[in-house]
């Protein structure tokens, strides 16, 4: 992830430069969850992580980080 002006971007190296047309920007609660995944955290852990920063529910947190991991997975920023 990098940091260019307090925007967060995800840039495409290797060969997933030739399969990303693009970066992929981050919003806070996208980039909370990419600095976790740095640590190896659970699904589980990642919704806690997001219900406190964010004052949500833990389902409804629990939601949004599958649907965030599974983009990861379709964009091919992560297995």
């Amino acid at each position: 992830m990098q940091n260019v002006g307090g925007e967060k971007f995800l840039v495409p190296l290797g060969s997933q430069v030739i399969h990303r047309n693009g970066i992929v920007v981050l919003n806070a609660a996208g980039a909370c969850l990419w600095e976790k995944l740095a640590r190896d955290c659970s699904a589980d852990e990642l919704a806690t992580a997001l219900a406190e920063r964010f004052d949500v529910e833990w389902v409804r947190a629990r939601c949004d980080v599958q649907t965030f991991l599974d983009e990861m997975v379709e964009l091919g920023a992560m297995e």
